[in-house]
């Protein structure tokens, strides 16, 4: 996916979405840098006062399973983030869904099939990552025949018990989702002749 950046501006409601989704993309590309993270040691070593920031560098090429590689002049790195996908996707859902539902635009978005959609992701994310199509008597919160869908992503009963991210959506399928709303939002607004809140 091509991402123009300087094209890109959420609208308020969904501003923390986009800004979160740039601060997770730049901290993984900046610390699986091998001079940027010599040089933030370097830095560290300097001020003792930023002593325990090397104990985070190590923290994170460990859970990242972090690699430097160096190939003649061309130097590559390899790591492992699926976990932080997971939870930057899962957090983006329930944030995402959270502004909507307490937004002054909830009224005119709360029927969409997209809403619906975003409600069940959400859902299924604040709850161990998998889908609970059932309430607490055991009955069905989906028809039977019922289809959500979003794009090519779709929820039927079959979802149920099955895993949220990275199974059936990812982070930037969530980012896209927030975009939509944004864009959705945004028309609103211009529709009614007025400046986003």
């Amino acid at each position: 996916m091509q991402l123009k950046v300087n094209e890109i501006n959420f609208h308020p409601v969904l501003k923390d979405i986009e800004n979160i989704f740039w601060f997770f993309l730049l901290s993984v590309r900046t610390l699986s840098d091998h001079d940027i993270q010599n040089l933030l040691v370097e830095k560290n070593n300097a001020d003792a006062t930023y002593a325990e920031f090397n104990n985070m560098l190590m923290k994170f090429k460990q859970m990242t399973n972090l690699k430097f590689e160096q190939r003649g002049n061309i130097e590559s790195s390899s790591l492992n983030i699926l976990a932080e996908l997971v939870f930057f996707g899962k957090a983006m859902a329930i944030l995402t869904f959270d502004y909507l539902s307490s937004s002054t635009y909830n009224a005119m978005i709360n029927r969409d099939q997209e809403f619906q959609f975003l409600r069940f992701v959400r859902n299924g994310a604040a709850h161990h990552n998998s889908f609970n199509l059932k309430d607490e008597k055991g009955e069905w919160k989906i028809g039977e025949n019922q289809l959500i869908e979003w794009g090519s992503k779709k929820i039927n009963r079959e979802a149920d018990g099955k895993k949220v991210f990275n199974d059936s959506v990812n982070l930037i399928d969530i980012w896209l989702l927030a975009k939509h709303y944004s864009d959705k939002l945004t028309q609103i607004d211009n529709s009614k002749g007025k400046a986003a809140p």
